[in-house]
């Protein structure tokens, strides 16, 4: 079960579960500051407050959203994400027909403990058969919601559009949403968001983040090793003090 499930108001927590000064923070950015924050946005609207509810068609985004929230504001270290890439695996072996031991070994393999595979096993196989051939694939939205709102931002960035930032928040939207709703928000029968994360409402530096991201992305690490890097810095060091 998870530690803590966000409703439209308010975040329940098992009773049961501890948290890190890091689960904490990410508690806050992924579950308040989004989950609750869109909630409470579409709820306020003045025309459509059904934007306030969820449903499955934005539950990519929804998660998106959150865990890009993580990561900007640093509150997302390399287990947790690698635990989410662990689950989109995992939930693709159930899908193909490994069953619950075997998903349970597959995390294993991968480094996880005994208490920490279990638990990951119970979340793929929510509500499925513990003999695979079907999952609970909530948790492969994570990731692919991620990239599908890195990539809105940028576009959104790169298009002069930033409106489509607030359109994000204004609500719990898909990212469809976002760009098919617009003359409604243009027109003022929507309304942009009420409560609006720290890192979302500045958009210098979020350009300035999506900008970064994406020229990073375009390094081809598979090319290089420790040593062919090492060399390339002192060469480029070399000629810098040169001059």
């Amino acid at each position: 079960a998870a530690k803590a499930i966000a409703g439209s108001s308010r975040i329940r927590l098992r009773a049961s579960a501890l948290f890190s000064e890091l689960d904490k923070n990410q508690l806050l950015q992924h579950e308040a500051f989004v989950h609750v924050a869109t909630a409470q946005n579409g709820a306020r609207q003045p025309n459509l407050t059904s934007l306030g509810l969820g449903a499955p068609r934005t539950t990519q985004t929804q998660e998106g959203i959150a865990t890009l929230a993580e990561l900007f504001t640093g509150s997302m270290d390399i287990n947790r994400l690698r635990r989410l890439a662990l689950r989109v695996l995992a939930v693709q072996q159930a899908l193909e027909g490994a069953d619950f031991i075997q998903v349970f070994e597959g995390f294993l393999a991968a480094g996880q403990s005994q208490e920490e595979s279990f638990r990951s096993t119970q979340r793929v196989f929510r509500g499925a058969d513990l003999r695979g051939g079907s999952a609970f694939t909530k948790d492969a939205a994570y990731l692919t919601g991620l990239l599908g709102v890195h990539t809105l931002l940028r576009i959104a960035i790169r298009d002069n559009r930033p409106e489509l930032v607030g359109h994000l928040f204004a609500g719990r939207l898909s990212l469809g949403d976002t760009v098919r709703l617009a003359p409604l928000f243009e027109s003022g029968w929507l309304k942009g968001p009420t409560y609006l994360p720290a890192w979302a409402s500045d958009l210098r530096l979020l350009a300035a983040n999506l900008a970064f991201s994406a020229f990073i992305a375009q390094i081809k690490l598979d090319v290089l090793d420790l040593e062919v890097f090492m060399a390339f810095a002192e060469e480029h060091e070399s000629d810098a003090s040169a001059q």
